[in-house]
C-alpha cells in the first residue's frame, strides 16, 4: 500500500510540471531561421515604420515584418535604410531613429542598440572590434563616419568626411576604406578614402565636374581590378547628368541618367537603375540601357547573374520586387513591405 501510495503522490506531482512543459512548448517555439535567402529592406511610409522582407528562391515563400515577428510586435522604428550581416548578427540601420538595431543573424530576435548616430546610412563590419557607419549628421550635410566599438556597440570616434556619405567600400586588401559623398541634403562631389590604420588622415579625391557620387566598386576583370564611381548628378541643376568613370584614371567617364544609383558588379561588369531602367557598363564603353523597369533599389544576385529590382510604386502600400534576367525576361516577382529599396543575398 505505501509502496502505491508512493507512486500516486509523485504521480500528482509530475503531471503539473509535465503539462507546464507541453505549454511551454506551445507557447514558445522554435524561432524561424533565416539561414539563407533573399532580404529586402522597406524604408517604409512618413510616419509609420520600417520593415525586413525575407524571400526564399527555392521555394517561393514570402515573409514579411520578420523582426517585428521574431520580437513580439516590437517595431524598428521610421526609414529604415540598410541591412549588413557581420559576424552572426544582423546590423540594421534606422536612419529617422537615429540608430542600429542589432540582432541575430539567422533568427532576428533583439540584440541591442548602436545609438548616438546622427541620420546613419550603411554599416561596414572591419573584423569582431571595429565597424564604420556612414552618416549625414544632423544637419543632413556635416558628414562622418562613425567608427563603432563592437564590444561595447558605441561610438567612438566620427571622421569627417564630405556631405551625404553613402555605401562604404574596402579595398581588396582590407586597409583603406572608399567613402563617396553624395551630397546629403546639399551637394559635393568628392570621394573621401582613408586608410585603416590611419583613419584620421582623410583624402577628399574631386570629381570635376561631377556631383554627389553615391557608389563606387571594384570589379575584377580580365585586366586586372578596375574601380567605378557612379555619380547621381546636381538636383538642384535641371540641365545636369549623372555620371560614370574612373575616380583615379584621368576621370575618364561617361553620362549617365540623372539620378542614377546601386552600382553592382557582375563577372566583371557594372550595372546600376536610373530609377526607371537598368543600364550595363562594358569596359571602356558609354552605359548602355538593357530594359526599362521601375527599380527603387538593384542588386545582381551573385551566383544566377539575376537583376533583383525592387519596386516601391506609390511608396505608401506594399511593393514588390521583380526578377530578371540578363535578357530583360522577368522569371519570378514577389511581394514586399512599403519602399523596397537595399537587397541582401545570403547563400
Amino acid at each position: 500500500m505505501k509502496v502505491k501510495l508512493i507512486y500516486t503522490i509523485l504521480l500528482a506531482f509530475t503531471l503539473p510540471f509535465l503539462s507546464c512543459n507541453k505549454y511551454c512548448e506551445e507557447c514558445y517555439p522554435e524561432p524561424t531561421r533565416y539561414t539563407s535567402g533573399v532580404f529586402v529592406v522597406n524604408e517604409g511610409p512618413w510616419g509609420g515604420t520600417g520593415t525586413i522582407s525575407w524571400f526564399n528562391p527555392a521555394t517561393g515563400e514570402v515573409q514579411d515584418s520578420i523582426y517585428e515577428k521574431a520580437n513580439g510586435g516590437a517595431v524598428l522604428g521610421q526609414f529604415v535604410q540598410s541591412l549588413t550581416f557581420h559576424n552572426g548578427k544582423g546590423y540594421i540601420v534606422v536612419n529617422g531613429a537615429n540608430r542600429i538595431v542589432v540582432v541575430d543573424a539567422q533568427t532576428f530576435e533583439f540584440l541591442d542598440t548602436i545609438g548616438g548616430l546622427a541620420l546613419p546610412r550603411y554599416f561596414l563590419g572591419i573584423d569582431y572590434n571595429t565597424a564604420y557607419v556612414s552618416q549625414w549628421g544632423a544637419d543632413g550635410v556635416s558628414g562622418s563616419v562613425a567608427r563603432i566599438n563592437l564590444w561595447t556597440n558605441e561610438v567612438v570616434k566620427e571622421i569627417p568626411t564630405g556631405s551625404g556619405p553613402e555605401k562604404l567600400t574596402l579595398s581588396q586588401d582590407g586597409t583603406q576604406l572608399f567613402v563617396p559623398n553624395a551630397g546629403g541634403y546639399g551637394t559635393d562631389s568628392t570621394l573621401a578614402s582613408f586608410y585603416l590604420n590611419q583613419e584620421d588622415t582623410v583624402v577628399r579625391t574631386v570629381l570635376p565636374g561631377q556631383k554627389n557620387p553615391c557608389c563606387f566598386q571594384t570589379g575584377s576583370t580580365i585586366y586586372g581590378l578596375v574601380q567605378r564611381v557612379l555619380c547621381r548628378g546636381d538636383w538642384s541643376d535641371s540641365n545636369a547628368e549623372g555620371w560614370i568613370g574612373k575616380p583615379f584614371d584621368l576621370f575618364e567617364g561617361f553620362s549617365a541618367p540623372k539620378g542614377s544609383d546601386d552600382l553592382a558588379v557582375f563577372h566583371g561588369a557594372y550595372y546600376f537603375t536610373s530609377g526607371t531602367a537598368i543600364y550595363d557598363v562594358a569596359l571602356n564603353l558609354p552605359p548602355r540601357k538593357l530594359f526599362d523597369q521601375a527599380a527603387y533599389g538593384l542588386a545582381v544576385h551573385p551566383v544566377t547573374g539575376d537583376f533583383y529590382c525592387s519596386d516601391a510604386k506609390d511608396f505608401n502600400s506594399a511593393g514588390e520586387v521583380v526578377i530578371r534576367k540578363q535578357d530583360g525576361s522577368i522569371v519570378g516577382t514577389f511581394r514586399t513591405g512599403i519602399a523596397p529599396g537595399e537587397i541582401i543575398f545570403v547563400e
